[in-house]
């Protein structure tokens, strides 16, 4: 079954590599010639021997042919430069061009993927799928198709030379060949499965230094340095041991190897020996054949070197092509039509969602939106909330019921003209390392200088970016680093007044913000909500009394609707949690007073 998946992982690598035959034959071409070329070399050394040194004929005959056959050899090395110089470069240039439209088409792909994929997949690990799989893959090309080919070209000529030369000593010389194969194919299964184990403990490694390093101020504010200096080393230890069970591995291939190849020209120049002692053969034959040894047996050496770069090459493609056919739970219909989102009316009908089948992260939810409403989500953590906007962009798809736009079943709206109608602010501002500028135009690429001011001065970004020396070509560092949070967050505001959405997502925007940068987004959210429907989701109640309507959800379900001062006035979560951010005394919990801080 194994040997099944690795030959179907080669011939699917074998289809993919079509459009490079062109580069992928010129460069084996120059390597075979390379490696065949210097054949020459045994063969006039032989010719010199024989009928220069050791001849008797006269010295000018000698002298001629010494000349002519070192201006041959002189030849020779000028055709092997040139054609060394374009096997690297077309072997390089074919090797690097291949890996980067797999490593292009693999980001594309990973992109496409739905939430669960990156919730499943540590980002670290997703890393390491697209710089270190991709790396090892490159050796298919860069290496094994090419050399595999140049060698097996070496190792036929020779035969045939050496059968030509002398045909007993050639079968001596083979005689190491089924001890090859047989040590080769036993040590093929532990490499790969050595190789598989060194990339999954890669992948894991990977991702865990990315959380460390991205937790870094949570680590030092619990004074955890050593403790987690103490897991990288134990997981550093794991990777290292996986690594030295590779290389303990490939020292025994080369180690047989490395002792077959220097045995058989032992065998060979006995043999050889011996018939020139009983003068069966010339010196030169001798000399000619045993000049042929070491081109001969070099091809094994290398073939053991790219016998272990194969099996690490084919786990890498194996983990690659797994990722390339994980298709995204979340697809775009293949009958879809762009959406266009002229009132903003949102109806959600039955909607039921769940992450895992133990629990129901949503619980038949029929809503319906006005156009133009400031809808308010309110709730304990867990309660669906996020889940349920999360749905509008269709970032997961409900297992039962729909979502509706406009009267359109989002599942049958293309994506892209989706999500390019939604806006969304979130708790955490996501920046990209790049200019304020470029941030902002995230929103609208092909925004005018003008569009990105006006943006920028709808959401108060624009006093602070005048004070920076460098204005909108400030670098804002890598997740929006060298800024406060309350710029970051209007950065993050500006971007959603320059894309003009037609609906809106709040997930506690102003949260996390002090009450000087929390004035300016207060206000900028306000110019902002005109004329959109927006999806706010706030846990202070504060925030949101001038809501249309008010969501009160819990475990998945609505509990309860309607506006601040009627919900406030009926028992029920939403007047507990009023009781418990107002602080009202428990003597004054009845309804006339709830009714007056409403």
């Amino acid at each position: 079954m194994k040997e099944n998946k690795t030959l179907a992982i080669i011939k699917r690598f074998a289809a993919q590599i079509k459009p490079y035959r062109g580069l992928i034959l010129l460069t084996t071409l120059c390597g075979v010639l390379k490696q065949n070329i210097v054949l020459v070399f045994p063969w006039a050394f032989g010719k010199l021997i024989d009928g220069v040194l050791l001849s008797t004929g006269p010295m000018g005959a000698r002298l001629h042919t010494l000349s002519s056959v070192s201006l041959l050899l002189l030849v020779v090395c000028i055709v092997l430069g040139v054609v060394t110089y374009f096997r690297f470069t077309l072997g390089g240039k074919v090797g690097n061009q291949f890996i980067f439209d797999l490593r292009y088409r693999l980001f594309e792909h990973i992109q496409k993927m739905s939430l669960n994929f990156f919730e499943k997949h540590k980002t670290g690990g997703i890393i390491s799928y697209i710089i270190n799989d991709i790396n090892i893959a490159q050796n298919i090309v860069g290496n094994a198709i090419t050399n595999t080919f140049m060698d097996c070209s070496v190792l036929v000529t020779l035969l045939i030379v050496m059968f030509a030369i002398h045909p007993k000593m050639a079968l001596v010389s083979i005689l190491i060949f089924p001890f090859y194969v047989y040590h080769s194919n036993r040590l093929n299964k532990k490499i790969k499965e050595t190789s598989r184990e060194v990339q999954e403990r890669l992948e894991q490694l990977s991702g865990s230094l990315h959380e460390r390093i991205s937790g870094i101020k949570v680590t030092k504010s619990f004074t955890a340095e050593q403790a987690e200096s103490q897991r990288f080393y134990d997981e550093s230890k794991g990777y290292f041991e996986n690594i030295m069970e590779g290389v303990h591995l490939q020292a025994k291939a080369h180690t047989v190897t490395e002792f077959l190849v220097r045995l058989a020209p032992i065998i060979v120049f006995w043999y050889g020996g011996t018939q020139y002692l009983k003068g069966e053969i010339t010196l030169g034959t001798l000399i000619a054949f045993y000049g042929y040894l070491a081109p001969f047996y070099l091809p094994l050496t290398r073939l053991t070197e790219l016998n272990v770069i194969l099996q690490n090459s084919i786990v890498a493609m194996e983990r690659i092509y797994g990722i390339l056919d994980t298709l995204p739970e979340v697809s775009e219909d293949k009958d879809a039509h762009p959406l266009v989102i002229q009132q903003g009316r949102v109806i959600f009908k039955h909607v039921s969602f769940s992450y895992n089948p133990e629990r129901e992260a949503l619980l038949d939810i029929n809503a319906e939106v006005e156009p133009g409403s400031l809808v308010a989500l309110v709730g304990p953590s867990g309660s669906g909330k996020t889940t349920l906007v999360n749905l509008l962009l269709r970032f997961y798809d409900p297992g039962i019921g729909s979502i509706r736009i406009d009267g359109m079943d989002i599942r049958h709206a293309a994506l892209k003209s989706l999500r390019e109608q939604i806006g969304v602010v979130l708790q955490e501002t996501v920046l990209f390392s790049g200019t304020l500028e470029e941030n902002i135009r995230y929103g609208k690429p092909l925004a005018s200088r003008e569009e990105i001011l006006q943006a920028a001065k709808s959401a108060h970004a624009d006093e602070f970016i005048a004070r920076l020396p460098k204005g909108y070509q400030t670098e804002a560092g890598e997740c929006g680093n060298q800024l406060s949070v309350g710029q970051k967050q209007r950065i993050a505001l500006a971007r959603v007044f320059l894309k003009d959405p037609r609906i809106l997502i709040l997930d506690e925007a102003t949260s996390s913000l002090d009450s000087i940068s929390e004035s300016f987004v207060q206000e900028a959210l306000g110019r902002l909500l005109k004329g959109r429907t927006t999806f706010v989701i706030a846990h202070r109640i504060s925030t949101i009394m001038n809501a249309d309507i008010i969501w009160v959800m819990q475990h998945g379900k609505i509990l309860q609707t309607g506006n601040h001062q009627s919900l406030a006035g009926q028992p029920g979560l939403y007047q507990d949690l009023c009781q418990k951010q107002f602080h009202i005394p428990e003597a004054e919990r009845d309804m006339g007073s709830v009714r007056a801080i409403a």
